[in-house]
């Protein structure tokens, strides 16, 4: 009678683990769909922009390779539904120099690394950045605290990922 009840409560207790790794199958199956879905949501557009070459201070770089090494958790937005096409950059600031004319207090550092979102906008025509028509923007808690737009907003960009 003993050897039935221990028979039982284990078989109990391995059915109730069944169903735990019947969720956990179900659960990972699911990630993994959601990551194939995320990872295909970028088009090819998105993959062949981010490559486009930058040739600057006899340096060859991508644009996937600049915004990489100069902001943290980058996210990349592609529009080619109008006439001009526009890719926007999104990314947490790091302490690299950007935007580094501004001065900032050792607080303000500290906020903009958890709280300092960097936007940037690139126009293209003919395949080919138009770097008159750079927009950047640093917002810290949502609200914008320096916009920037041009050239020199770009190539300042180039030059701290040279250096």
């Amino acid at each position: 009678m003993r050897r039935f009840f221990v028979v039982l409560i284990t078989s109990i207790l391995l059915a109730g683990c069944g169903d735990m790794v019947a969720d956990l199958k179900e659960a990972a199956a699911g990630i993994n769909s959601k990551a194939n879905e995320a990872a295909s949501a970028i088009s090819i557009d998105v993959h062949s922009v981010r490559a486009t070459e930058i040739k600057f201070d006899n340096q060859t770089f991508t644009i996937n390779d600049l915004f990489k090494s100069i902001l943290r958790d980058v996210q990349w937005e592609y529009d080619d539904s109008g006439k001009t096409k526009l890719l926007k950059i999104s990314g947490t600031w790091q302490e690299n120099g950007l935007f580094a004319q501004h001065s900032f207090s050792a607080d303000q550092k500290e906020r903009l690394k958890e709280h300092g979102k960097v936007e940037v906008i690139l126009s293209f025509n003919n395949y080919k950045i138009d770097e008159t028509k750079t927009q950047a923007t640093l917002n810290m808690d949502g609200q914008p605290l320096i916009k920037e737009a041009g050239q020199e907003t770009l190539h300042h960009f180039y030059k701290i990922y040279i250096k």
